[in-house]
């Protein structure tokens, strides 16, 4: 059965919702859980290479509800990690309308939150901030491959308008006028490629509420140490994040800028030495030595990384030390080249005044 005829399926069952496990829910399920991501994981879209520059693996869910029926199925395209689960993170995803007239290809983020005790739709504020976000970054793609603005499904049921708000962009089929399996196949790849855009920018830290990816490392990296097994237990998967050239790339191209601000900001006799000392260079100014710290992010400016041993050498430098920060540095789309970025230099750098948060602490027990 080719998965137009599933779809048409599914869209005609939607006449018989129930909330129960009838027949026609029965079959559903089959239909949205088993038979359609197992044909769309066959799909271009499916693969790595539909998502670039996001270089992660990529899964196929279906989903009509735990215990009672939704009145609105899904099958989803995503990211094990950035969107572990429907309620988390961005995807590409099929809602079959409540009423059985279409369905919609959709570029969507998870709607709702887990309180403990039901899922509550995001706030309308949070929502909208992840779409302004969302559209900007990929607006213009979305319109090239016919996609609109929204999703209208059709239902005031209160999922179905939490799904609406935090649904980026779609592609509406009519019942009646489904396409072949080739056209879907192209909708949902050039679909993925936008989600790609999304995943790119979410590992360089620039989607809202998101940490630096040298955080976010760190952080893993930390958990791995005190939780063996931890990196198992959440799926990572091959390509997430920034490689370890990647990296040094950003650090590289961060501390050549740093060295022509120095020169071109009355310092002399600048020393690179990142690799004996708990800084990056010791330079002059106005007769007197100059620690500075120097760090690179594909991020926003906002948030960095620091080791104890930089903590303390600034501490005792001050007012002697400076910060460069080079942010929003770009990754060309091979990966091997780092460009661009914008510089913040903090002088007489003072971490009594910054908001110093500890990722882990040594415990003494005795």
């Amino acid at each position: 059965m080719s998965v137009r005829e599933m779809f048409g399926e599914v869209l005609a069952l939607q006449l018989e919702h129930s909330s129960l496990n009838t027949p026609a829910m029965v079959r559903r399920g089959q239909l949205i859980r088993d038979e359609i991501p197992a044909e769309i994981r066959n799909w271009r879209a499916a693969s790595s290479n539909a998502a670039l520059p996001f270089k992660g693996r990529l899964n196929v869910q279906g989903r009509d509800g735990t215990g009672l029926k939704t009145f609105v199925p899904w099958v989803r395209i995503h990211s094990p990690e950035l969107s572990p689960s429907a309620q988390s993170g961005w995807y590409v995803v099929y809602l079959f309308l409540q009423d059985g007239s279409g369905v919609a290809l959709c570029l969507s983020h998870g709607s709702t939150r887990f309180d403990g005790g039901d899922f509550k739709p995001r706030s309308a504020a949070e929502a909208a901030e992840l779409m302004t976000w969302g559209r900007g970054l990929v607006g213009k793609a979305a319109a090239s491959i016919g996609m609109r603005v929204g999703v209208d499904l059709r239902s005031h049921e209160k999922l179905s308008r939490a799904y609406e708000a935090t649904t980026a962009f779609s592609k509406f089929y009519d019942a009646n006028a489904l396409p072949n399996d080739e056209q879907l196949a192209a909708d949902a790849a050039a679909a993925v490629a936008l989600l790609g855009e999304l995943y790119r920018a979410l590992e360089l830290g620039r989607a809202p509420a998101t940490e630096p990816p040298e955080i976010v490392e760190a952080e893993l990296a930390l958990e791995d140490v005190s939780r063996p097994g931890a990196a198992k237990s959440r799926g990572a998967g091959q390509g997430y994040g920034l490689t370890a050239a990647e990296r040094l790339l950003v650090e590289t191209h961060a501390m050549s800028l740093a060295l022509t601000w120095l020169s071109a900001n009355g310092f002399s006799n600048i020393r690179d030495v990142h690799k004996t000392h708990p800084c990056d260079f010791v330079a002059a100014k106005s007769g007197v030595d100059h620690h500075i710290e120097v760090k690179g992010t594909t991020a926003g400016f906002g948030k960095i990384l620091l080791t104890a041993n930089e903590v303390q050498l600034h501490r005792r430098c001050h007012p002697y030390n400076v910060l460069i920060v080079v942010h929003d540095i770009e990754l060309h789309e091979l990966r091997n080249q780092a460009m661009g970025g914008k510089i913040t230099t903090l002088e007489a750098w003072d971490l009594a005044e910054s908001n110093l948060q500890p990722l882990s602490y040594v415990c003494r027990l005795s």
